[in-house]
């Protein structure tokens, strides 16, 4: 309203002194003249400084503006973080794209990890995918690196994955330099292979593979690598410590395998 007003005011003075300049301009340098000049220099003096008080905001004007130009900025921030946001999403969708391409047959269902199990020494955590998405008890999960463990427990919108490091976990795998076979354990908190054959050609820096036996696992996903071969004091007999290739600790997303199918191999329901 004060802006408005200082306009009538600049429009009405700068009117009356172009009003008078063309009286002065068909007189002569009379008296009237003279005082009609001054009078007009006046008035654009006057006009000139409401015209400059425009330039001038006052204190509220300020307040709004500033509260406007707060306003666009925090919605350009929202815009940038979201988008910041959709760039992660769909790097980790890629990224899972391009491991289903070189693993025919699976099915996954990404999903980003909400918590980490405070009483889990083994690594397992929440991950934001549930039986909405057909996620079920004992589907295997896997990472961009490698295998991760399975479903432990599901409801609509999450489910809970122990991973291979857990006690009780059992994944048939297979060296994938010698063909050699065994199972996966957890072994003294790390990741073993146990029941090699008795003539095994496992040697360190070999890479472990699921086999994809028992149906819970597919095959070809990497379990990781051979770090260390050792013998049990209590039977004599060789396993293998496994360094995994995930990690469990550092794991901000990850795949559940709601199916898959690979060498005639169903995953059981």
């Amino acid at each position: 309203m004060k802006s408005r007003r200082k306009n009538r005011k600049a429009l009405l003075l700068t009117l009356i002194a172009v009003l008078l300049m063309g009286v002065l301009s068909v007189g002569d340098n009379s008296p009237l003249r003279t005082a009609l000049s001054a009078l007009t220099g006046g008035i654009f003096s006057l006009t000139a400084k409401a015209a400059s008080g425009l330039s001038e905001p006052s204190a509220e004007e300020l307040a709004e503006e500033n509260e406007r130009l707060k306003s666009e900025n925090a919605s350009l921030q929202k815009a940038l973080a979201e988008n910041l946001e959709l760039r992660g999403e769909n790097k980790t969708l890629w990224s899972y794209f391009g491991l289903k391409k070189s693993a025919p047959g699976l099915e996954l269902v990404p999903a980003f990890v909400l918590r980490r199990a405070a009483t889990d020494d083994f690594g397992g955590f929440t991950l934001g995918a549930g039986s909405d998405l057909g996620v079920k008890t004992n589907d295997a999960v896997i990472c961009e690196s490698g295998l991760v463990g399975r479903v432990v427990a599901v409801d609509g919108s999450a489910c809970r994955v122990a991973t291979i490091l857990s006690p009780g976990s059992r994944v048939a795998v297979t060296d994938g330099e010698s063909s050699d076979s065994g199972i996966l354990t957890s072994r003294d908190g790390n990741p073993a292979m146990t029941q090699l054959p008795e003539k095994h050609n496992i040697k360190t820096g070999d890479l472990i593979l699921t086999s994809g036996e028992g149906g819970i696992y597919p095959p070809g996903i990497i379990a990781g690598t051979v770090s260390e071969l050792k013998t049990d004091p209590y039977d004599s007999s060789v396993y293998a410590v496994i360094e995994p290739a995930a990690d469990f600790e550092e794991l901000s997303e990850a795949a559940v395998v709601v199916a898959f199918s690979a060498k005639g191999v169903t995953k059981a329901e």
